[in-house]
């Protein structure tokens, strides 16, 4: 295993990001978690160029293996809880634009209030 510690440690280290990255968008801290993102990429990035010049043993692929699997889990989990964001910010969005138009109307009737009181 000593051979191909330094991939156990890439995925290691790609699984550890990908935890905290769902802690924080557990905690809602978007920003937090889209800084962090981009270390989570490069070290995935980093990843596809190990060099493999001998064949993996089957307890390092088992390890590599289960490190993907709770990745992939915890990669799931992220997409869940940003798309519950984006729905909700679509709604508030909604909302914002639903209170603009009530606003603009209003102002219509208002500024009709206006010109009739000066014209009587």
């Amino acid at each position: 295993m000593d051979r191909h510690q330094y991939l156990v440690n890439e995925y290691q280290l790609i699984l550890t990001l990908s935890e905290q990255m769902l802690t924080l968008a557990k905690d809602e801290k978007w920003d937090e978690l889209v800084e962090l993102e981009m270390t989570y990429l490069k070290a995935v990035e980093a990843s596809t160029q190990l060099p493999l010049t001998e064949e993996i043993s089957l307890a390092v692929q088992n390890i590599i293996r289960q490190y993907l699997r709770r990745i992939l889990e915890n990669e799931t989990q992220i997409k869940t809880r940003l798309q519950e964001r984006m729905n909700k910010l679509a709604e508030l969005i909604g909302q914002s634009v639903k209170q603009q138009e009530v606003n603009t109307t209003y102002g219509r009737f208002t500024d009709r209030a206006v010109a009739i009181r000066d014209q009587q």
